[in-house]
């Protein structure tokens, strides 16, 4: 075969040769796997990366974000040296000026955020930014501002080049002007890639083509809801006083003017997100000859910032416009990367939607590489997994969604901004009814469900606030109502499998650490990755010896169904992702039994129907699986119902509960319930980094019950001493409600980082869970809690602050 030939047979082919695919290529080859195939459909750097402003952040307002930062500038630091290739690349630092409080309010949490994962985000005042930059000036307006010490500019075709050198060095295979025309699916696990120059067979493929992802992943019958917007800066023309000024000075990011400003050789570049989104080609998606093009200049979008720019950098004036380069970036709808196996498709990889491409591209290739040749990635990446869209997702969404996201590049990120762009797309048939009732709906895994009832008819119900917000007293009252009395919640859109056949319970007993419940119970149970981190959680009720029904979070539907099925045996088990049962209500509250009772025959008292079992009966004469189950820590029932019974089984359940005090409540409410139990949510307390020994959940394994996944790494875990410890904190003092990420002081070090915190609604305490170093902070012991960047007095409690015995669930 010479140099030229394409390879027909490769372990992994990568589809697009911009900065995200060039380092994967990269990534794999410094694994090891060199067996690869990178196909370009023009040259290298085509697409977004030629013209990106090729900035490198480590500011980010998640752990997630910061790691990929903090990993980017330290490999791209040295890159030049191992490769061979030279990259322009310097490290100024950026700050970002504050001019409203709730900004400073954003920066003094984003330095917590920094501290509690190991990074260096600082806070600056007004004097310390105007010394640090020769021709930026604070003005009247300017409170504060944070430093991003390690931010810089790196030329993003030369990085590119140097990924794709150092791949190619230890093996792998580059082919530009090589269009892939057809993905198909070959009998047993591999992938045929078609292309002008020929076909390759791949065990992997792996779609980074930046804003063509959408079209990629159609050819392989996939879908990727990645949206192409216009994105703009301005490059001046040279400004004497640069030309005299060689010294290296910050970039200003300027969020509450929606600008970045940095030196461009001897000028300036400014870019600016002072625009609403615009999608690019919104009924056509990209040309197929779209490469190094840009879109017309909007010099609009420039001017909107441009006055104000100058208020605080006067040097701009004096600079002419030299160049606008305004061209196309991805986004995926909630503005993260599609990084992760796809859905259904196994070996099928998406690395595409990369809104923050040079930056995120190292991250990426980490991650690809650990999915490959691990199975699991070392950081919990649920919130760039592909698999969080679903067919909901459909591009009217994708486009009203990322549109509104980049509107919002800058803007500051309340916990709870209900955004509403593409919405509904999932209803429960009892949507209709839940508005007339007052409710606010938010989305969740593309699902409309209740956040709060708005019966006190507030007017600005979308006010948004780190401290008192307007859904406060209504979710007051809702855990009110449940803990006297009795709530109702439409629960729609809870992920549910079916898993039937003679070897369901051996298949269950395989894939989950704890035992499987017997015929008519019910129980929590945890899937663990090879290495013994948890994977999912899923609640497993034994309808029969042979029939389950699992249920577990919205959001990771797609990605657990994938996990089942890859651990299914050959014959003797049925595995369907839903189930008939397909719609929930949760009755909750003391009087739950007192308004069920009368709509049926069954006998529901305490010990027919006793704490964690399950039961077929019938309630207003529907047919319904009745699980005795509560994550609000209120006795009560979970219903699970065909959807088409649902509002027949609604009003009937309203009706009986009227003389009961019944109420509704929604998703905010049930939460803060949910922290006062001290019940693990996943994603935030609990993912793919933790143990159950770290998250004090091993009481749920059954290590002697016989093999399954992860058991052996769940053993060496057991000998030791556990990392983390999960606690319970009780805020001493008034205070905001805590965020994650926030740390953990005691005795002026960093011990650990809160996960969860809430106002508890019915122990009148603001309270937190997070994570400490094992042993680092004793029960009742006294440390602080730093809120929005002020320490408050805290203490550690029992993380089961309501209810701690479970006397009540078991009424």
């Amino acid at each position: 075969m010479t140099t030229d030939a394409i390879r027909s047979h490769a372990r992994v082919v990568v589809i697009g040769g911009g900065v995200v695919g060039c380092s994967i290529l990269y990534h794999l080859a410094r694994a090891g796997i060199v067996d690869t195939v990178l196909l370009e459909r023009d040259e290298l750097t085509s697409g977004s990366t030629w013209h990106a402003a090729g900035n490198i952040p480590t500011y980010a307002t998640s752990w997630l974000g910061m790691r990929a930062g903090n990993y980017a500038w330290k490999l791209y630091s040295d890159l030049d040296r191992i490769t061979g290739s030279p990259i322009t690349y310097r490290h100024t630092g950026a700050f970002w000026p504050a001019h409203t409080k709730e900004r400073m309010e954003l920066f003094g949490h984003l330095e917590g955020v920094a501290l509690s994962a190991g990074f260096d985000l600082h806070r600056l005042s007004p004097a310390e930014m105007d010394a640090m930059h020769p021709f930026w000036q604070p003005g009247e307006t300017v409170l504060g501002g944070i430093m991003d010490p390690y931010e810089g500019d790196i030329d993003p075709s030369q990085l590119t080049q140097a990924l794709a050198k150092g791949a190619r060095d230890l093996g792998a295979q580059v082919r530009r002007f090589t269009p892939v025309t057809g993905i198909a699916r070959m009998p047993g696990a591999e992938w045929k890639v078609s292309t002008a120059k020929g076909d390759i067979i791949a065990e992997t493929v792996i779609n980074a083509a930046g804003f063509y992802g959408a079209r990629v992943a159609a050819l392989a019958g996939l879908a990727a809801p990645v949206v192409t917007l216009e994105h703009q800066y301005l490059v001046t023309e040279p400004i004497p006083e640069l030309e005299t000024h060689t010294d290296l000075f910050p970039l200003v990011r300027d969020p509450d003017i929606r600008f970045y400003l940095r030196r461009e050789r001897n000028g300036f570049l400014l870019g600016s997100y002072a625009h609403a989104g615009r999608p690019a080609w919104p009924d056509t998606g990209p040309p197929s000859d779209f490469a190094h093009q840009l879109f017309p200049d909007s010099v609009e979008d420039i001017l909107d910032v441009l006055d104000d720019t100058i208020a605080h950098v006067p040097l701009l004036a004096k600079a002419g416009a030299q160049r606008f380069v305004n061209g196309p970036i991805p986004y995926a709808p909630d503005a993260l990367p599609l990084v992760g196996p796809a859905a259904e498709a196994p070996n099928f990889y998406h690395a595409t939607g990369v809104q923050i491409g040079i930056t995120h591209s190292a991250a990426i290739g980490k991650a690809i590489t650990e999915w490959i040749t691990e199975g699991e990635t070392e950081w919990d990446l649920a919130a760039w997994d592909p698999r969080r869209f679903g067919d909901w997702a459909t591009p009217d969404y994708a486009r009203a969604r990322a549109s509104e996201h980049y509107d919002l590049q800058y803007a500051v990120p309340y916990p709870h901004r209900n955004m509403r762009p593409g919405r509904p797309v999932q209803r429960s048939p009892l949507h209709d009814r839940l508005i007339r009732s007052g409710a606010v709906m938010g989305q969740i895994g593309g699902w409309e469900r209740a956040l709060w009832f708005n019966t006190d008819g507030i007017g600005d119900i979308d006010r948004l606030s780190f401290h008192d917000e307007p859904w406060h007293p209504a979710a007051c009252r809702e855990c009110e109502t449940l803990r006297d009395a009795v709530g109702l919640m439409d629960h729609s859109g809870f992920t549910k499998y079916t898993v039937e056949g003679d070897g369901a319970r051996a298949f269950l007993d395989k894939v989950f650490c704890g035992p499987v419940p017997d015929t008519g119970r019910v129980k929590l149970n945890y899937m663990l990755t090879p290495k013994g981190r948890i994977w999912p959680e899923a609640t497993i009720a034994a309808l029969a010896e042979d029939r389950f029904l699992l249920c577990g979070p919205t959001l990771a539907d797609l990605r657990d169904f994938d996990w089942l099925q890859a651990h299914l045996p050959e014959t003797g088990v049925t595995l369907r992702r839903g189930h008939a049962l397909d719609g929930t209500l949760l009755l909750m509250g003391p009087r739950s039994r007192a308004v069920l009772a009368p709509l049926g025959s069954a006998d529901i008292s305490a010990s027919a129907a006793s704490w964690m079992s399950c039961a077929m009966i019938r309630v207003a004469g529907i047919e319904l699986c009745a699980m005795r189950v509560s994550y609000v820590g209120e006795p009560g029932w979970e219903l699970h119902v065909r959807s088409n019974d649902l509002p027949a089984l609604f009003d009937a359940i309203m009706t009986t509960g009227r003389e009961h005090g019944i109420g509704q409540f929604g998703s905010y409410a049930l939460n803060a319930m949910r922290i006062e139990k001290g019940y693990h949510g996943w994603g935030v307390d609990i993912g793919s980094e933790y143990t159950l020994c770290d998250a004090g959940l091993q009481g749920f394994a059954s290590p002697d019950k016989g093999d399954f996944t992860g058991r052996s790494a769940l053993a060496l875990q057991a000998e030791r001493q556990p990392d983390w410890e999960w606690v319970g904190l009780e805020i001493l003092e008034p205070s905001p409600c805590p965020l994650a990420s926030e740390p953990i002081v005691r005795s002026g070090s960093i011990v650990g980082y809160v996960t969860s915190g809430t106002y508890g609604f019915r122990t009148r305490k603001t309270l937190a869970l997070g994570y400490i170093s094992f042993g680092t902070l004793p029960m009742n012991g006294a440390c602080h809690v730093s809120i929005l960047g002020k320490r408050y007095r805290a203490r550690r409690v029992n993380p089961r602050q309501y209810d701690p015995r479970n006397l009540r669930l078991r009424t």
